[in-house]
Parts: C-alpha cells; structure tokens; sequence
C-alpha cells in the first residue's frame, strides 16, 4: 500500500492562480447540523473556507445562523430545511451529513441530492448511515468517509482492524465511489487508484467535531478543482498535519476541532 506523504501531496497539488477570484476557487454547499447538533454545520463551513475554496453556504438550522454569522460572517446560508427548489447548479461541490440526524426532512435532501446533482459529493456521518438504510447506490462523483461503524453498516459485514486493508479493497471492488475509511492511519481508496495509507496526525484528533473538519476539507479541495481520488488523498493528509501542528502549542488532551481548523491557517502546501 502506497504512503500519502509530502512528496506525494507536492507532486499532484494544484496551485492557486494569482488571478484568481473568489469563484475560480470553487462554491461548496454544506448541508449539516440540526437541533442539538448544530455545531456541526459551523465545523464544516470553517474547514472549507478554511481549505481555500472561494465560498460557502450553508443550509443549516435555525439555532446555527447567529452563531455562524458570530463565528463565520464570510459563510453565506439558506435557513430553509429543504434543498428543493436551490439551484444545485451554482455550487461545485456538496458536503451533505454532518449531525443532520434522519427526519423526513433529512431524508429527502439526501434523495435529492443524490437524485439531481452530478458534481463531486461527499457523504459523511448521519448521511452514510442512511446510504446503507435505504441501500443507495454509490456513484463515481460520491466520497464517503465513514469511521469503523459507519463502515460496517456500508459493508454489510463485521469490521475487523486486522483486515482493514482487505476489507477495504473489499468496498473499492465494489463501490465506484472514493472511501476514506477514517482512523489511526486513515485509508484512502478507489477501484481506479486502489489503496493509499496516512502519514500524518495523532490520538489527540480522535475527538468530536474532527470528522466534520475533515468533510468541509475535502469538499473544499473538490470545489477548488481537485479530482476526488486527489482531493481525499490531500484533504486526510492536511487534516491530519494540522493536527500534528495544534498538538506543538497544546496537548493532545486538549486538542479540539476548532484547533485543527485554526492550524489550517499555517499550512501553505495548498498555495
């Protein structure tokens, strides 16, 4: 299995122009967060913005838009909880699951999406639970980045930590879609790329919220033009480097998720 390293993330970034505008680098929609879970809405939207993409909305829930216009004013947002009726055709990339939870409402957004957007779309947390529920079929435009039981529910079998690889050669066999199967030494694969292995980040990530940075990465990276094999290998491998930066000027123990976005700040590989 082939190592994401700094040699691989040089060789295949896409620089930024230095004529570019805000919309050269890409319009991600996030569809996140619902009561109670409304911070995951705030998670992604800074990661992606964060990443470098030009803009942000946001379909998010009621009790989010003050703190997101407190926290984020540069996130634009539609406090609607249906998609229907958007016009799917202004963004570049779409981000759909973190903390959404699986109401009717839930429900029918993910169906649309899947239904009428043909661009990059990454699946994530309560949007992969319902992938597996509803026994949708993965697509060659879709990423999804399910943790160990997120995975085994998309498998339909007992996951297994001493036959990860095999297991997830297993998915990309069958999937055309892009899997990031997250964990210590997070996996990256697709049936044309196979398998590539992480070399960055530390336990101290393994804390809430630190899924939902890694989505609105991702997403990012997909909007700013980045083909979706390339754009999951690089988004794991800043993900993780931010976090191996927070953990310089703090402990692993108290690392959060905001530490890991505020990190991305540092990181100039992308430009």
């Amino acid at each position: 299995m082939h190592l994401i390293n700094e040699q691989w993330v040089k060789q295949h970034v896409i620089h930024r122009s230095l004529i570019g505008h805000k919309k050269t680098f890409g319009h991600v929609l996030i569809i996140a967060g619902s009561e109670g879970k409304a911070g995951s809405a705030i998670l992604c939207a800074k990661a992606a913005l964060n990443a470098g993409c030009g803009m942000v909305t946001a379909l998010l829930p009621n009790e989010a838009v003050s703190v997101l216009l407190e926290q984020c004013p540069e996130v634009m947002y539609i406090n609607n909880p249906s998609i229907e009726g958007v016009d799917l055709k202004t963004f570049d990339a779409i981000l759909i699951g973190p903390g959404i939870g699986f109401s009717e409402t839930a429900k029918a957004n993910l169906k649309y999406i899947l239904d009428n957007y043909l661009g990059s779309i990454v699946l994530d947390a309560d949007a992969l639970t319902m992938v597996a529920n509803e026994k949708y079929k993965l697509k060659l435009n879709h990423i999804v980045t399910p943790h160990p039981g997120e995975f085994s529910r998309l498998m339909g079998i007992e996951y297994d930590e001493d036959k990860r690889e095999a297991q997830a050669l297993l998915f990309i066999e069958k999937a055309t879609a892009v899997l990031v199967l997250k964990g210590a030494k997070t996996i990256v694969g697709s049936y044309q790329n196979k398998l590539m292995q992480n070399t960055t980040g530390n336990d101290g990530m393994a804390t809430a919220g630190s899924g939902d940075v890694l989505a609105g990465i991702i997403a990012a990276l997909c909007a700013r033009g980045y083909a979706n094999f390339n754009a999951a290998v690089i988004g794991v491998y800043i993900h993780g480097l931010a976090g191996d930066l927070a953990i310089l000027n703090i402990s692993k123990s108290g690392l959060i998720a905001s530490d890991i976005i505020n990190s991305l700040k540092q990181i100039r590989i992308l430009d």
